[in-house]
């Protein structure tokens, strides 16, 4: 394995353990197989560029060619957002890692419920959305109804419970109206038309 692709290994692993997902939960985020992540991470394989575009974004990445003489730049302004993101972990992070490690003992402790698997897939694709816009409050409504699961007696409610609030978020972010605030898609710097006036 390359330098370059041990450097690309390396940054994927270190967003994945950033948002709190284990290799299992990219995989089900991404649709590449978790024994392949594994190598990929471990540096045992060169990864195709397939499974390197889907693992970016499943983890909020982007896979770019920059112009070399671009790159000290381009690391530069990595490097100032990701050691922003690093030092403040916000509210709707720290929930989305409660809910990630619940799910995940979960698993060990009661792996006769098929329910939570279907939990964690729902919760996977709740992930897919950009971090700022998972609402705490509703997160920690979910990580609540998630706890009582171990409660034999509401065990059946609070798994329905878990998974329509899931939905529900999932539901609501898939199909709100983006405001002009929200709006953060990339601007051009500058127009190749601009001369069209002249």
């Amino acid at each position: 394995m390359s330098y370059t692709t041990q450097a690309i290994a390396a940054s994927l692993k270190e967003a994945r353990a950033s948002k709190g997902l284990s290799q299992r939960d990219l995989s089900l985020l991404a649709g590449v197989p978790q024994a392949q992540i594994s190598r990929i991470e471990a540096g045992t394989v060169d990864p195709r560029a397939t499974s390197l575009i889907a693992l970016a974004h499943a983890l909020d990445m982007e896979l770019a060619l920059v112009p070399r003489k671009a790159l000290p730049a381009v690391k530069s302004i990595t490097r100032q957002t990701g050691s922003h993101d690093g030092h403040s972990i916000g509210p709707s992070q720290r929930e989305v890692n409660r809910i990630t490690e619940i799910l995940r003992n979960m698993q060990v402790t009661m792996p006769h419920l098929d329910e939570i698997t279907r939990l964690q897939k729902t919760f996977a694709d709740l992930q897919r959305f950009q971090l700022p816009s998972l609402e705490a409050d509703a997160l920690k409504s979910i990580r609540k109804s998630l706890e009582m699961i171990k409660e034999p007696s509401r065990q059946i409610e609070a798994l329905i419970r878990s998974q329509n609030e899931m939905q529900k978020l999932r539901n609501y972010l898939a199909h709100r109206p983006l405001s002009s605030k929200q709006d953060h898609s990339p601007k051009p710097a500058y127009s190749l038309d601009e001369d069209d006036d002249a």
